[in-house]
């Protein structure tokens, strides 16, 4: 609009065409084989169309333990129990599609001191690839709905009678999540600045449950604020970032928990040293040594503390 007014939009359309080891793979585990999603991988295995979901089996598993504990036997259990089982009915693999449309505003205000940043976006994904675990009765040599099929389900029968897999497909509901930023930075005194911003990000929640989880896995709320200044006295300049970021579920094929809100203090003091042509950084990240965790079942993190120099024109 004019110099000190900018608007920004953008629509994309892009695909994810399905990696090597989402389409080709086949890898014997022990207890569950890990395999890819094209048709001809399928061929004479059945985990495609001749399958059940492992959160079905597990339901109708549920519901059998607990008709056996009033004295009825497992096969006569598991019939009555046989509409639990959900049928897999995977297509094969295809690309993911996403659509995203992005809308954004800066401006720089009072004499370049302040920039405001704001945008918000809504992504559209199609055909979301993913995994669904699933067990095809007898090695494929039964057909899903038989009485054999449904009985072959039964806990007691995992090694004997199911093979397991874990199977790379699309997802059958379409996705939408959006989100939207801010950031602010405003140069108040001489060479003293702050900053901060604050991100938004939510998925729209299907009615109708999918063949697998998808997995959004990002905090709803996070934000970030700065203080520095990067010549307080000459050659040598500061900055402190405090960071914060809100709990929020993490799912995932392998493990499942929520992550917890955690925030940090990260601080570098940086001295230039002109006469050697060299900069020093030391600083750290996390300087209170505060630990939190990025995902469910990972690492615990600690402080991270440096000393960087670098040297300038050693080859002039």
């Amino acid at each position: 609009v004019s110099e000190k007014h900018n608007f920004r939009v953008s629509f994309q359309d892009g695909y994810r065409f399905p990696a090597l080891f989402e389409a080709l793979s086949f890898v014997n585990n022990g207890n569950i084989r890990r395999v890819g999603g094209l048709s001809y991988i399928n061929d004479g295995l059945g985990y495609l169309d001749n399958s059940y979901t492992l959160s079905s089996i597990n339901t109708f598993n549920a519901a059998v333990n607990k008709d056996r504990a009033t004295g009825m036997t497992a096969n006569d259990a598991a019939l009555k129990n046989r509409t639990l089982l959900e049928v897999t009915s995977l297509s094969e693999t295809t690309p993911e599609q996403i659509k995203s449309f992005e809308a954004g505003y800066k401006s720089v205000l009072l004499n370049n001191r302040l920039v405001i940043d704001i945008d918000g976006y809504l992504n559209k994904y199609s055909g979301f690839l993913g995994q669904v675990e699933v067990s095809v009765p007898r090695n494929n040599a039964v057909q899903v709905g038989t009485d054999e099929a449904v009985i072959a389900m039964l806990s007691s029968n995992r090694d004997a009678q199911q093979t397991r897999y874990r199977v790379y497909t699309n997802a059958r509901n379409t996705y939408t999540n959006y989100g939207s930023s801010l950031g602010i930075t405003y140069n108040f005194y001489k060479k003293f600045t702050v900053s901060g911003n604050v991100n938004y990000n939510d998925i729209v929640t299907n009615d109708t449950r999918d063949v697998f989880v998808t997995g959004f896995n990002t905090p709803r709320w996070a934000t970030n604020l700065s203080f520095g200044n990067r010549e307080i006295v000459p050659n040598v300049g500061f900055n402190i970032v405090w960071r914060w970021q809100k709990e929020f579920i993490w799912e995932s094929p392998l493990v499942n928990g929520e992550v917890p809100a955690f925030n940090t203090f990260d601080a570098q003091i940086t001295v230039r040293v002109p006469q050697a042509k060299a900069t020093v950084k030391a600083g750290g990240s996390n300087i209170f040594n505060k630990t939190y965790v990025q995902y469910a079942g990972g690492p615990t993190i600690g402080g991270l503390y440096y000393v960087a120099i670098t040297l300038d024109g050693l080859l002039k």
